[in-house]
């Protein structure tokens, strides 16, 4: 499996392999044998071309890893990433915008702000029942509520304009 790894702003294009119980990775340059073993939740040991190092990893999202008590921010592009990015498509680098639409069809249940409060990136701003169950929208920036254009009790479709933070 191909992927570039960008970390603390160097890029390595990778090809991964499993060979047994070992990962070989495969850069332009290097060919690098790597084992891990997770010594707890989020901590690993990793040997990389007989050299050890403790690596823990963030929680999910958060792009951070720590190697021998340094961090390093990572960002990780697979192959479908990849290609979107060859289309014209650079999906990964997500630009975070305040106006809020449904991405999926279903039942507004709860406005938790109204136009003129103030949201911290984060916070809960709306509940959208779909298929039976409830789904959390949660601000993707900071700021004030510009314009709220529903309200509780009624249905969306997908890509209706539901809040605008600014």
């Amino acid at each position: 499996m191909k992927y570039e790894i960008k970390a603390n702003g160097s890029i390595v294009n990778v090809d991964f392999q499993a060979n047994g119980e070992k990962l070989i990775i495969q850069s332009e340059n290097d060919r690098i044998n790597f084992e891990a073993i997770q010594v707890q939740q989020g901590v690993y040991s990793v040997l990389m071309n007989h050299r050890s190092f403790v690596v823990g990893v963030c929680a999910k999202g958060s792009q951070r890893a720590n190697v021998n008590g340094n961090p390093i921010v990572l960002e990780l592009l697979d192959a479908v990433h990849l290609h979107l990015r060859e289309l014209g498509w650079d999906t990964h680098q997500e630009v975070k915008e305040g106006l809020i639409s449904a991405q999926i069809p279903g039942l507004v249940t709860k406005i938790f702000f109204k136009v003129g409060d103030h949201v911290e990136e984060g916070e809960p701003l709306f509940l959208i029942e779909a298929m039976k169950m409830e789904n959390e929208i949660k601000a993707p920036i900071s700021g004030l509520i510009q314009k709220i254009s529903i309200q509780e009790g009624q249905t969306v479709e997908k890509g209706t304009n539901i809040i605008d933070i600014g």
